[in-house]
This record gives C-alpha cells, structure tokens and sequence, in this order.
C-alpha cells in the first residue's frame, strides 16, 4: 500500500538542525515561475554559491521553493538576513529543511542550477548571445584595471548592457532592496533599464552596492548614474 503523501510544509520542523537546504514559502504563485526562480537566485546567492533551486508548477508544490547551498554557513547567514523580506509583495517565509532527500524525492524532477543554467533560469537565450557573454566576460577582464566613469551624481541610474531575458519585474524585486526606490523602466530593445530613487543619497547607496553584481556567472551589471 502507498504511503500517503505529505506536503512539504508538514516535512518542515521549525526546530531543526541548520542545513545546507531551506525551505522557503510564501512565494507569489501569481509571478512566472522563471521571474521567481531568477529572483530567488540574486537574492540568496548573495550569502554563498547556490546549487541547486527546486521550483514546480503543481497546486501542491506552488509558492514554494528548496534553495540549496554549498555549506550550512551560506544557509544560515541567508535565512537570518532574507527572513522577511518582501518579494513580489509577500514576505519570505524561510526554514531548514527537515529531511533533505525526503523532500527530494517527492518532488518530480530536480532543477540544478550549474547543470541546467541555460534551460531553466535563462530561458531561450539565443547563440549568438551566449557568444556575446563570453566575449564580455574576456572584456570585463581588461576593463578591470580601467576606472568606470559613473557620472555625475543624482537620483536617477542608468543600467547598462542587461541581458534579453532580463524583465522589469526581475530588475524592480533587485532595486527595490534599497531605500528610496520610486520606479523603473527597461527599454529591452536596447538593453538599457532607467531606476528612479526619491533622492542622489539613496540613488548612490544602490549604485554602490549593485556595481558588478552578478545577476548571472557571466553577467554582471553595469550601474552608473543617467545624465540629467
């Protein structure tokens, strides 16, 4: 006889031991499930490397996500600061996870971010771009010792050289992190993202923090501030 299944949420002991996994509910289940996954990722890969992210599209298993770390230190110091935070305007629910394989095993199919970057959190990235990234990777190497003119100071920053599968939705969850954040407009065709913030002080403390973040392994933003 087949056992019954268990939800995940019943599989989650709030009492138990740190792990390198965490179970996070809570999520937006009305955002697309690559906007999530993509979100999740800049987020928590800001504590250490994250390997794996398991996400499904099924009534039961929606709202929900198991991030996987290299080490339990990445997964704590991601739980205690992430704990709460709004995303898509609903607050991160995060725990350890009580049984690492239990849950695996009850879900179909595994998304692993190393093995399956291109399908899964970079959908329908073209060739010729992936060729472009690598070619940028290698310019991003010689750019490094060159001082990045990031203009003159104001509430308004420019990003450049984004990706084409980058959203505004995935752009706003980014910014809105920091203090003062009004508004943001993507201009795909371009490449180009304009974000607003209430004042330069709030403005700068953004642009400081953002410069050069990954928001891939290949990809790192270009923040500098939009001429008036």
């Amino acid at each position: 006889m087949n056992q019954p299944y268990l939800h995940p949420a019943q599989q989650i002991n709030q009492d138990s031991a740190p792990k390198e996994t965490l179970y996070v509910t809570g999520l937006n289940d009305k955002i697309r499930l690559e906007d999530l996954k993509f979100v999740l990722y800049i987020l928590f890969s800001q504590f250490g490397e994250v390997l794996q992210i398991v996400m499904k599209k099924t009534q039961k298993l929606r709202g929900q996500a198991f991030i996987v770390f290299q080490n339990i230190t990445y997964a704590t110091n991601a739980k205690s600061a992430l704990s709460g935070m709004m995303v898509y305007e609903k607050p991160l629910i995060i725990e350890f996870a009580y049984k690492k394989s239990v849950i695996f095993d009850r879900m179909e199919g595994k998304f692993y971010y190393k093995q399956k970057q291109q399908k899964e959190l970079q959908p329908n990235i073209p060739t010729d771009l992936i060729k472009e990234r690598k070619q940028k990777k290698i310019e991003d190497k010689l750019n490094n010792n060159t001082v990045f003119n990031q203009g003159e100071v104001n509430n308004v920053l420019l990003i450049e050289s984004l990706p084409s599968f980058v959203t505004e939705n995935m752009l706003s969850e980014l910014f809105r992190q920091y203090p003062g954040y009004s508004l943001i407009k993507l201009i795909n065709a371009r490449g180009l993202a304009f974000v607003e913030y209430q004042n330069d002080d709030q403005a700068t403390v953004a642009l400081k923090g953002l410069s050069n973040f990954k928001i891939t392994p290949e990809c790192q933003l270009k923040v500098k501030y939009a001429k008036k």
